[in-house]
């Protein structure tokens, strides 16, 4: 199976040749994350949950924000990265893809806003404010949030699920 239909869903490609530009200009926001390389991928996790547990957004990778220069990123790295979403199970939220600008590569993840449930990475879920991502609760928090609510829909109960699992 291609890269292309393992992440495919029904999210547009907001990100193109065409506007990547204004988009590197205008920096980093709700929801636009760069990245220059990713170090250490339980970030990627991170961002991830903070962007489906908002409004969505969009993480470009292979840009130097500091500098503002697309620097681009390797096959490997891509590879890296696009394992690490399969390993989460989240594709039905992701849309992966790169292009090519001034002869590099650049790596995007769109990340689309989850319905009714919280999107955890390693137990907690995180949520964008600004142009960062913030956590929000661990397990231990929403267990305790839910408990204290009236169970009025049947999403309680998938989130204690997934909680609990």
């Amino acid at each position: 199976m291609s890269d292309e239909r393992k992440y495919k869903n029904n999210m547009q490609r907001t990100i193109n040749v065409q506007n990547i530009y204004s988009i590197l200009t205008n920096g980093e926001n709700e929801t636009i994350e760069f990245k220059r390389t990713i170090h250490n991928i339980t970030i990627l996790g991170k961002i991830i949950s903070a962007f489906a547990n908002a409004n969505g957004g969009n993480i470009i990778i292979g840009y130097d924000e500091q500098y503002k220069k697309i620097i681009g990123i390797s096959e490997t790295e891509q590879q890296k990265i696009k394992s690490f979403i399969e390993r989460l199970n989240i594709q039905n939220l992701c849309t992966v893809y790169s292009f090519a600008i001034e002869d590099k590569t650049l790596l995007i993840i769109e990340v689309q806003k989850a319905d009714d449930i919280l999107q955890l990475y390693n137990g907690e879920a995180y949520i964008r404010m600004s142009d960062t991502s913030t956590r929000l609760m661990n397990t231990t928090d929403i267990k305790k949030y839910y408990a204290s609510m009236p169970a009025t829909t049947a999403n309680v109960d998938a989130l204690v699920n997934q909680i609990t699992s």
